[in-house]
């Protein structure tokens, strides 16, 4: 599988997902250290002045915060996985962990706890095709073994 055109299939397919009033990498972050309400209205706020689409995420959040899906709702986590998902096309060889927790959210589904699935077909398919490419280069590298579970429970159906 072309890495270069998987990532432009990424691009293109979730090119227009906004954050809207979804959870950001910011706020995310803030659940995750159970913070005041005034920090996390000024992480979301924070969220909103940086990123105005995830396009503006740059490489270094996305290898720095490694778990901010967990605490994401169902918005946020689209609005940020094509990010993380071309980040982990990019660096898959390297050791970062935001890498396997890319492929992890993925395996619970790509949603948050709200549990609302705001895909569409073609997101799917680019998602799964991301799976693939994983578990065929990433053996040495990443998790590939829950890349598979995933596909194997999910995903594999919009290949």
């Amino acid at each position: 599988m072309d890495k270069e055109k998987l990532i432009s299939e990424i691009e293109e397919t979730f090119k227009n997902v906004k954050l809207e009033d979804g959870i950001g990498i910011f706020e995310a972050e803030e659940l995750d250290a159970c913070s005041s309400d005034k920090k996390l209205k000024q992480a979301k706020e924070k969220d909103r002045s940086w990123w105005r689409d995830w396009h503006y995420i740059e490489d270094k959040h996305l290898a720095y915060y490694t778990s901010p899906m967990c605490f994401m709702d169902s918005q946020g986590i689209k609005w940020a996985l094509p990010a993380y998902m071309i980040f982990s096309l990019k660096n898959y060889d390297k050791s970062y962990f935001s890498i396997d927790t890319t492929i992890y959210a993925i395996e619970r589904g790509a949603i948050g706890k709200d549990k609302k699935d705001f895909y569409t077909l073609g997101q799917k398919r680019v998602i799964a095709k991301f799976l693939v490419f994983m578990v065929e280069v990433g053996e040495d590298f990443v998790d590939t073994d829950s890349a598979k579970m995933a596909l194997d429970k999910e995903w594999s159906k919009y290949l």
